[in-house]
Order: structure tokens, then C-alpha cells, then sequence
């Protein structure tokens, strides 16, 4: 497998919405045809000094193509085709000086193609929906330089995704196509460094080459038949962070070349998935801190992901996954000299699906699962105190293909 040098920067999280669809007639039917071509790069970045303040907040986006459709009552046939061949970038840089306020809040998202989709009122959404990134860079970065100054509660979180596409009905029907494919260098590169960090703390990366989201809710019903497709060189989700004394905090990466998740409750899901990867996928979270309470360390790297979930009659997944000679790593750490609880977790998968159904709801499953991985998978963790702790606890999880399907009982 080969090995990746760290990157100490980081970066990404949102989409632009270009145009709304509203209907408001019960018994109307909506015709959108959307093509989008973004050929030149997009880039958007942000420098914060802050010497004091009460509250500090960084948002910053980059998006080439976006879709944003939505119906409350009716009918709605969307024909959409979007590609990128242009880079995107996203970079935030906050530098503390003293005292960032009570809340530090940043968020920093690169995204290639993007598409939203939601109807309400019982109506019907059918479509089919094209997103293709070329081989270029769709590049998130964001850091925190704050070595002499203080945060309290802080979240700063950065994306980046390649091909985006999510759904959502309420009590209403979703029957779609979609197809993604991505060519594209794919990364989330974060890092902090805090002097002193006196409250919670989430620093999070999370890198995508293709993501598909679907959820129904009341009585809705669901069906999805998607391919995936990612080859480019890499797929990267990486965060670092070093406090001089921290409260409670917590450090994650999550890369995932393909990802698809459905959720739906009332009617019936069905869910037909194609998956192909042939990137490298990295996920690398890394923590220090010499005085902590609590620190929790997690890093989580896939090939192909699915998950299919229903809360109603019937699920039924037709699943294909194929993740090639690239490899998927994970890695996870975390040292500090003396406090309290440190944890920390690493899993690695080539293939990854699960299916679940509500067994309450008289709910049934038919499931095929196919998975072939032909690359390397690894996973590693390390944890290490020089001084005392009062717990340690480390998980490191490497797993070529996994599937697990079961019938559960609601908790809502």
C-alpha cells in the first residue's frame, strides 16, 4: 500500500442553491431539465485575526455545480446532468492571538457537483440525475493557529466532496436514477493548535468522491438505482490537533471514496446500488495534549459504504460492491502527559453494507450482496501517556468486506 505524506492543512462543507421549485397545486405535474458545465476553477478563502472576541465564526464554500429543487404538493420529472472540470478550493485560516469568545465555530466545504432534492404533500418524484468531476482537485483546508491564545467551545469542521446528491420526501414517493462518477483528487485536510482549550471541542474532516442521501419520513416510500463510480489518486480526510491543555475534545477523519446511506419510514424502500473504487482512501486523526480530561480520537476509512434502513413493510437492497488495488487506510493516535480519559479508534473497510429493517412494523428484508475487495486494508492505532491517565482504551479494525443485515426495534 502506498503511503501518503501528512498534509497539516484543511478544509470544505456546503452547496450554493441556484434555483428553487416550488408547486403548489395538488394535482400539478413539474418538468425541470438542468444542465450544468463548470470548465475554469472555483476558489474561496478567508484569513480571521483575532486578538478578543466574544464569538468567532468562519464559514467558507466553494461549489462549481448546484441544484436545489423542492415541491410541496404535485408531481415533479427532473432530467439534471452536471460536470466539473475545473478545480474547487476552500481554505479558512483563524489566528488567535488571545481569546476567541465563548464559541469558536468554523466551517470550511469544497464541492464539485451538488443537487438537493425534496418533495411534500403526497406527490411523486421521478428523474434522472448525471454528475461527472474530472480529474482535478476538489480541495478543503482549514487551520486554527492559536498556540498562545484560549478557546472555550469549539467546532470546526471541514468537507470535501466530489459528487453530492440527496433526496428527502414526506409522505410522498421518490423513484430516481443517478449515476456519479469522479476522476477527481479528493481532500479534507484540518489541524488546530490551541494553547489552551477550556470547554467541549469537535474537530472533524470528512472527505467524499461520491455521496448519495435519501430519507423519507411519515409515509413515504423510496426507490433508488445508483452507480458510483471513483478512480481519481486519492480520497483524503485528515485532521491534527496539539492543545497545551484541553477539557474535553475530540478529533475524527472519515474518508469513503462511494458513499450511499437511505433511510425511510411508512412505505417501502428499495434500494439498487453499483459501487467501484479504485482510489487510495486515507484517514489520518492525530491528538496531543499535555493537561486533558477527556480525548477522543477516531479515524474511519472505506472503499464502498451502503446502509439501507426502513421503518415500515419492506426494505429490499441489490447491492454490487468492487473496491480495487488502490488501498484503504486508517490511522488514529493520541498522546498527552497527564489527565484523565483517552480514546482512541481506527477502522479501515474495503466494502461496507448494511441493511436493517424494523421488526415491530411486521418489516421484511430481501437482500443480494455481492462485495469483491482486491486491495489493501489497514487499520492502526496508538495511544500514549507520559505521565498518569485514569483510562486508556484503543480499538484498531481492518476489514475486507463486511455486510451485516438485521430486523430491530425502533427506539422512536
Amino acid at each position: 500500500m502506498h503511503r501518503r505524506a501528512k498534509t497539516r492543512l484543511a478544509g470544505t462543507i456546503a452547496a450554493i442553491p441556484l434555483w428553487v421549485l416550488s408547486c403548489g397545486v395538488a394535482t400539478s405535474q413539474s418538468t425541470v431539465v438542468n444542465d450544468q458545465v463548470q470548465l475554469g476553477d472555483i476558489f474561496s478563502g478567508q484569513t480571521l485575526d483575532v486578538v478578543t472576541a466574544d464569538d468567532t465564526t468562519a464559514v467558507t464554500t466553494a461549489t462549481a455545480n448546484s441544484l436545489t429543487g423542492s415541491v410541496q404538493s404535485g408531481d415533479v420529472d427532473v432530467q439534471s446532468t452536471q460536470s466539473d472540470q475545473g478545480a474547487v478550493t476552500a481554505q479558512t485560516t483563524v489566528n488567535v492571538a488571545s481569546y476567541a469568545g465563548a464559541t469558536l465555530a468554523a466551517t470550511t466545504a469544497a464541492t464539485g457537483d451538488t443537487t438537493d432534492a425534496d418533495i411534500a404533500g403526497g406527490g411523486r418524484m421521478t428523474g434522472s440525475f448525471l454528475q461527472t468531476v474530472g480529474a482535478v482537485g476538489i480541495t478543503a483546508e482549514s487551520q486554527v493557529n492559536a498556540a498562545d491564545g484560549q478557546t472555550d467551545v469549539a467546532n470546526v469542521a471541514v468537507q470535501a466532496i466530489a459528487n453530492s446528491a440527496g433526496f428527502g420526501a414526506t409522505d410522498s414517493e421518490v423513484d430516481v436514477s443517478t449515476s456519479q462518477s469522479s476522476s477527481a483528487s479528493t481532500q479534507a485536510n484540518g489541524g488546530a493548535v490551541i494553547g489552551f482549550h477550556s470547554g467541549d471541542g469537535g474537530f472533524s474532516a470528512a472527505a467524499v468522491g461520491d455521496n448519495l442521501s435519501a430519507v423519507g419520513a411519515g409515509q413515504s416510500s423510496l426507490t433508488l438505482d445508483s452507480t458510483q463510480s471513483n478512480d481519481g489518486d486519492l480520497v483524503q480526510a485528515t485532521y491534527f490537533t496539539a492543545f497545551g491543555n484541553s477539557q474535553n475534545t475530540a478529533t475524527s477523519a472519515t474518508a469513503t471514496a462511494n458513499n450511499l446511506n437511505a433511510t425511510n419510514e411508512g412505505g417501502d424502500l428499495s434500494v439498487t446500488t453499483d459501487q467501484s473504487n479504485d482510489s487510495y482512501v486515507r484517514a489520518q486523526a492525530e491528538e496531543s495534549s499535555y493537561e486533558f480530561g477527556g480525548a477522543n480520537v477516531s479515524a474511519y476509512g472505506a472503499g464502498n459504504s451502503v446502509l439501507a434502513g426502513e421503518i415500515g413493510p419492506n426494505v429490499a437492497l441489490d447491492n454490487v460492491q468492487f473496491n480495487g488495488d488502490g488501498g484503504v487506510e486508517s490511522l488514529a493516535s493520541f498522546s498527552g502527559d497527564h489527565g484523565y480519559d483517552g480514546f482512541v479508534s481506527s477502522t479501515a473497510m474495503g466494502n461496507a453494507a448494511t441493511g436493517f429493517a424494523c421488526s415491530d412494523c411486521l418489516g421484511g428484508m430481501t437482500v443480494r450482496n455481492s462485495q469483491t475487495n482486491t486491495g489493501d486494508v489497514a487499520a492502526s492505532s496508538s495511544l500514549a501517556f507520559t505521565g498518569s491517565a485514569r483510562s486508556a482504551r484503543g480499538t484498531a479494525t481492518a476489514v475486507g468486506n463486511n455486510a451485516s443485515f438485521y430486523t430491530t426495534v425502533p427506539t422512536h
